[in-house]
């Protein structure tokens, strides 16, 4: 497994990986319909968001994205096939690193509230914590910073 900083040469694959989903999916109309394009894409890493794409054997099979700004985790998508493999694991701790850098006192997502989808349980044993906050079908998750004593 190797993760490596997205550049704009990966859009096309990292939106590949987005539709691919089987929870939460997304076509790629519906991907634009919402404003997420090649262009909007390449936009956003010019400006405050930077993303991770995860590679196995050269392949690309996930990625995640967030915003230096907001402190938001904007996405985190896998093949289906490369799921439960440690894969979202390690592009959330690179995400929740550099995110950290910039003293956050939190980082934040939205995500379905249903404790049927496994996005449910992987936030969670993160340490993710819903705040109350809902929108649209999907509610705020917030991860605090942890103190050193």
């Amino acid at each position: 497994m190797f993760i490596r900083e997205i550049k704009k040469s990966d859009i096309k694959d990292i939106l590949d990986i987005r539709v691919s989903t089987k929870e939460n999916h997304f076509s790629m109309t519906d991907l634009a319909e919402v404003g997420v394009t090649t262009e909007s894409v390449a936009e956003w890493l010019d400006g405050s968001v930077k993303g991770w794409i995860c590679e196995i054997s050269g392949q690309p099979v996930g990625f995640v994205m967030a915003d230096r700004k907001t402190a938001e985790v904007l996405v985190i998508a896998c093949f289906p096939k490369f799921e439960k493999r440690g894969v979202g694991k390690a592009l959330m701790q690179k995400v929740h690193d550099w995110l950290w850098s910039f003293d956050h006192e939190e980082i934040w997502l939205w995500s379905d509230p249903s404790p049927d989808i496994r996005a449910y349980g992987f936030y969670r044993k993160l340490g993710y914590k819903p705040i109350g906050e809902i929108k649209g079908n999907d509610e705020k998750l917030i991860l605090k910073r942890k103190t050193s004593v």
